[in-house]
């Protein structure tokens, strides 16, 4: 009986000592902040690897399972040079996204161009001629405004939030480039107007991140509109939260939440929305039945990893869910991180 008393006794304080994973914690950036410089974009691979749009370093990096940062593509130059990994160069990428292929797809937001990175290592320019404004037509024609978020469709089809256009823009596989949702005024310094709506009559104001689902929908950040977007198939544009341009912090649902600049954002098999709301320093999510919900930080800016809203966090941006946990970078902190689900 003493025997078996002594051997729970281990057991139980064996239990009471085990080391946890935190639920929130950073994987790469916080012991070397030149590590990532300013990440905004990002996505993972089928193995764990994590491509993160380097806007202030003028590359693609990638975070290996280990946490390892490496430079993937770009020589840390401002450029617009294609070619192989290690001679293309960047200008201040900023969505990335991956095809059915293993193609990465990039959107260069200070390139005003998308870029493609092949398997083998090719970076070539899909559309955009370098030039800043606003051009339909073929891709090599088609001109931009500070492109941001990227997304690729079942068809094949390249979708662009281009942000100081205040448009979708669409690349068809055939290499055209049209305008598949938002219209109205142009230009960084205008207050565009925030409307629902069939394809051009909808507006927004500086979309930034795009997802997409199984079903071709397509989901916005709708940064200066602070509010998620829903675009379907046929370009339907609606709102999923956020309150007619009105900026704050509050939960609840569609007609109750309100947010902050929201920048980037993940949409789950099951339907929810995993959006970093940039300016509000938190990480926040939509379910399926509508409901606003944080899940990590508090409204103030800093770098805390406490109970995940109670720590804090510096302008969150790129977003991903990957094997159980919530993967996210910020641009303040110039870290990767993570939260458990």
């Amino acid at each position: 009986m003493k025997a078996l008393l002594f051997l729970s006794l281990i057991l139980f304080l064996g239990a009471c000592t085990q080391q946890t994973e935190p639920v929130l914690s950073t994987v790469a950036g916080a012991s070397d902040t030149t590590l990532l410089v300013e990440p905004f974009g990002m996505c993972a691979d089928g193995e764990g690897n994590f491509y993160i749009a380097d806007v202030g370093k003028h590359c693609i990096s990638r975070v290996t399972p280990d946490g390892k940062v490496q430079v993937f593509a770009g020589t840390e130059k401002l450029g617009a040079a294609d070619g192989k990994l290690k001679s293309a160069e960047f200008n201040s990428p900023s969505g990335v996204c991956f095809d059915k292929n293993g193609n990465l797809y990039v959107a260069g937001f200070g390139g005003q161009n998308v870029r493609k990175i092949t398997p083998a290592g090719e970076v070539t320019t899909v559309a955009g001629t370098g030039e800043e404004g606003y051009k339909d037509g073929p891709a090599d024609e088609a001109i931009f405004s500070s492109p941001r978020g990227v997304c690729i469709d079942s068809k094949g089809n390249i979708f662009v939030a281009d942000c100081w256009n205040h448009r979708i823009r669409k690349i068809s596989p055939d290499r055209m480039v049209t305008t598949f949702a938002g219209g109205g005024k142009r230009g960084e310094l205008v207050v565009n107007d925030w409307k629902d709506g069939a394809d051009t009559t909808a507006r927004f104001d500086a979309p930034c991140g795009l997802a997409i689902d199984g079903y071709d929908n397509i989901f916005v950040a709708d940064a200066n509109n602070n509010s998620i977007r829903k675009i379907t198939p046929d370009g339907m544009v609606a709102t999923l939260a956020g309150i007619d341009h009105r900026k704050g912090l509050a939960d609840g649902t569609k007609e109750e939440a309100i947010l902050n600049v929201p920048t980037e954002l993940f949409v789950a098999p099951n339907g929810t929305i995993y959006f970093s709301d940039t300016y509000n320093h938190c990480i926040r999510k939509i379910t399926p039945d509508g409901q606003v919900i944080t899940l990590a930080g508090t409204g103030e800016e800093g770098f805390t990893e406490q109970e995940p809203l109670e720590s804090l966090l510096s302008n969150p941006r790129g977003i991903c869910v990957y094997n159980g946990f919530l993967y996210f970078v910020e641009m303040g902190n110039h870290t990767l991180r993570k939260l458990k689900l």
